[in-house]
């Protein structure tokens, strides 16, 4: 029965740890700027299928009548008719089809924004878990600290108490003791903090045990294997490219002005000698009409010119503003890689440091303890301790925070997860 309640237990807590993967999904699906950004693509779509209405012929029904006090046929003062239009393009320079071309490469392009805000709501969510386990790690730091500080207190007022150390050399421990509580205080505060922050994501409550330990593994990352990859599938890009395909297309579409418009219409009348149409004996009724028409225009103050000129200079304009992102965004790989390899080596360095403090540490309790190392000596090797603690936990983080920032600009999988 024993054996039960622990696997129940064991199988409980497992349930209900949240990973890493778990925490993006919870975000993903109730995130209100990726929620704003399906929006503007239904929109988008809707002006897609919008665009397609020049393809199809237009009908309208229009009714009139009216009455007057001068006789309008025979004896009769009113009158009346109902009529029937019916008009299809058959050419008007391929501007509805470049159009219609734009509007999709819009929508495309709305995918691909829609996409950029995921991959920016996943980085805010990356850095709060990661922001997580670096402060509880600080706290774990802290805590150890105090252990160590107190341990040496009540050591401390032993010797004090026989008459082996001074009164100043007692109350250093005391102040360092209190620092140590100070910094343990505001650690606690900065983990309640990032469970929050990451609350406010993920929009459930969070157990600091309920969260997994990420795993790290050393990979040689290359700039220009990142850069080739960051230039397939950065989202901003391709929704520049978009953008650009469908400013062409605007392009092309002004162009259709300088071309005649070509048009079919047909129109039915029936007319009345009053509000029912009745009446109109010994004269037509009705009337019907077929018509071919063909409209150029030949001079409109330079309108089509300087629309087709807009056109251009808009699209050169995006074209720049693509080439400034791409600069931005090599920039913006080359210090997160910087930031990568950096916290790399400084890992390898503060794992060293850590083991040669505690090495330390450990030489300078047994000194102190036989009263052949001063207090100040001793305080020091614990202070020098609790840094090479946290080097370690900054250079560990760093590591994935970087990795978490390069994932983002190249939008491509780098992270050992849980």
């Amino acid at each position: 029965m024993i054996r039960f309640l622990l696997v129940l237990l064991l199988c409980y807590g497992i349930a209900n740890a949240l990973s890493l993967q778990e925490a993006l999904d919870l975000t993903l699906r109730h995130n209100p700027s990726i929620k704003e950004q399906e929006y503007l693509l239904q929109e988008s779509r809707a002006n897609y299928k919008a665009y397609q209405s020049p393809f199809y012929p237009s009908l309208n029904l229009t009714y009139a009548t009216q009455k007057s006090n001068r006789i309008q046929r025979a004896d009769k003062k009113t009158s009346g008719n109902l009529g029937g239009n019916v008009q299809y393009n058959l050419f008007n320079g391929f501007s509805d089809v470049y159009n219609l071309k734009s509007a999709k490469a819009l929508l495309e392009s709305q995918n691909y924004q829609l996409e950029a805000t995921k991959e920016d709501v996943i980085l805010l969510v990356k850095s709060a878990y990661i922001d997580v386990l670096r402060q509880a790690q600080n706290v774990e730091i802290a805590e150890q600290s105090r252990v160590l500080l107190e341990e040496q207190r009540r050591q401390n007022a032993e010797f004090y108490r026989v008459g082996l150390i001074q009164k100043n050399d007692l109350l250093k421990i005391e102040v360092e003791l209190n620092n140590t509580l100070q910094t343990l205080l505001s650690h606690k505060s900065a983990l309640n903090y990032a469970l929050r922050n990451l609350e406010r994501y993920t929009r459930t409550k969070i157990a600091l045990e309920d969260l997994e330990e990420l795993q790290l593994k050393r990979q040689n990352l290359k700039f220009e294997n990142l850069k080739k990859e960051m230039l397939q599938r950065r989202a901003e890009l391709l929704f520049m490219d978009k953008i650009i395909k469908s400013k062409t297309y605007l392009v092309q579409s002004a162009k259709g002005n300088f071309l005649p418009e070509v048009d079919v219409v047909g129109d039915y009348t029936r007319y009345g000698d009053d509000y029912a149409l009745r009446g109109r004996d010994g004269i037509y009724k009705d009337k019907t009409n077929v018509q071919l028409s063909l409209s150029l225009n030949l001079f409109n103050g330079f309108s089509d010119r300087f629309k087709l000129e807009s056109a251009q200079m808009n699209r050169l304009a995006f074209e720049s503003q693509r080439i400034a992102l791409i600069e931005d965004l090599e920039l913006q790989l080359f210090s997160a890689l910087e930031n990568y390899n950096l916290a790399l080596n400084a890992l390898e360095i503060s794992k060293l440091a850590r083991a040669q403090a505690e090495e330390n540490y450990r030489i300078s309790k047994n000194r102190y303890a036989q009263r052949i190392e001063s207090t100040s000596d001793f305080l020091d090797a614990e202070l020098s301790l609790t840094q090479a603690r946290s080097k370690v936990v900054i250079n560990t983080y760093a590591i994935m925070e970087s990795l978490a920032q390069l994932e983002r600009i190249t939008q491509t999988a780098l992270m050992i997860r849980q």
